[in-house]
């Protein structure tokens, strides 16, 4: 089990910030906690096959090409997602 440090609220804007599906949003959120391929496919009920393919469109959508370059892109939208929250309760 893993803890969460996104809310459910800033998970659904930064799925719709970065355009990702539901099965990308989830696959991320669990790469976000390091899980392995194998341990995805396995909570999410899909081949390893799937996630991999997920992974890689992911990968060419954000111009990356490691899981950490992918974690560290998710990581700075959502820290730009945080700081526009911010901001908007200053104005």
């Amino acid at each position: 089990m893993y803890k969460e440090v996104i809310s459910e609220q800033e998970w659904i804007e930064l799925r719709q910030c970065l355009g990702l599906s539901r099965l990308q949003t989830d696959i991320v959120r669990r790469l976000l906690c390091g899980k392995l391929r194998h341990e995805i496919a396995r909570e999410l009920g899909i081949s390893g096959r799937a996630v991999r393919t997920q992974t890689d469109h992911l990968y060419r959508d954000f111009s990356v090409s490691t899981r950490v370059e992918l974690v560290l892109h998710v990581l700075t939208v959502l820290r730009e997602l945080w700081k526009q929250e911010e901001e908007s309760h200053y104005v």
